[in-house]
């Protein structure tokens, strides 16, 4: 064996090139922008049904009983997870950790939600019980709030099912419309938040228990 062959068995082999970070440098695609727009319209989604509510509530003065109160918090958190999603956008790339977790609060929060709705609509299923309060389109809120946990739910898990197409990756970071969504879609989420708190103090009052069937606020009943 001569010396060249000795130096060359004797060399250590190149050092591969490491693999690309994935998500960072522009790497999302249209899909991954797609998935984090469908994050916000999931979060406006679940605000604007408890603002269809807060139409009942402040502009038909129909006073949501304490099952209607926890369905709108069930509805918050299911929004929540999502917000998660895309609150993490803002700072770097989101990993599939973030992604499935943000989504799973979503489809956790719906599925309990829709056992409260689905509970309230059976207990006013057999007629001639009228329900309670208003209706729209000929179904109370209540069914409305059932038939929205449980869109929620197919729609957070098809979200997990295409996770690969879905994850948002960095798309936040080369869009300078997702960045400014962000924040918009978390102001609003928290305003609903904090607006639905207000008002269940003010239903409440500073009873340890509210009615069944309000009638008032309380809080201003006890002052005046």
């Amino acid at each position: 064996m001569n010396t060249a062959t000795t130096l060359t068995a004797s060399s250590p082999a190149p050092a591969a090139a490491p693999a690309p970070a994935v998500g960072v440098g522009g790497s999302a695609r249209l899909s991954n922008r797609l998935g984090l727009w469908f994050a916000h319209a999931y979060v406006l989604g679940m605000c604007a049904t408890i603002g269809g509510a807060y139409v009942f509530q402040f502009g038909l003065w129909e006073y949501p009983c304490p099952m209607c109160l926890l369905q709108r918090m069930f509805m918050l958190l299911s929004a929540l997870g999502p917000a998660m999603i895309i609150a993490r956008s803002r700072k770097g790339p989101v990993s599939t950790g973030e992604f499935a977790s943000g989504w799973g609060v979503a489809i956790v929060s719906a599925l309990v939600g829709s056992t409260v709705s689905g509970s309230q609509v059976l207990m006013h299923i057999v007629p001639p019980d009228p329900g309670y309060a208003g209706a729209l389109f000929g179904l109370h809120l209540y069914t409305w709030a059932a038939i929205t946990f449980l869109v929620g739910v197919l729609a957070a898990a098809v979200n997990l099912v295409l996770a690969r197409e879905a994850q948002p990756l960095d798309a936040a970071q080369g869009s300078p419309a997702l960045r400014r969504a962000a924040g918009i879609t978390l102001g609003v989420l928290a305003f609903f938040v904090v607006s639905n708190l207000v008002a269940c103090f003010f239903l409440q009052g500073v009873h340890w228990q509210m009615p069944g069937d309000p009638t008032s606020y309380q809080f201003i009943t006890d002052l005046f």
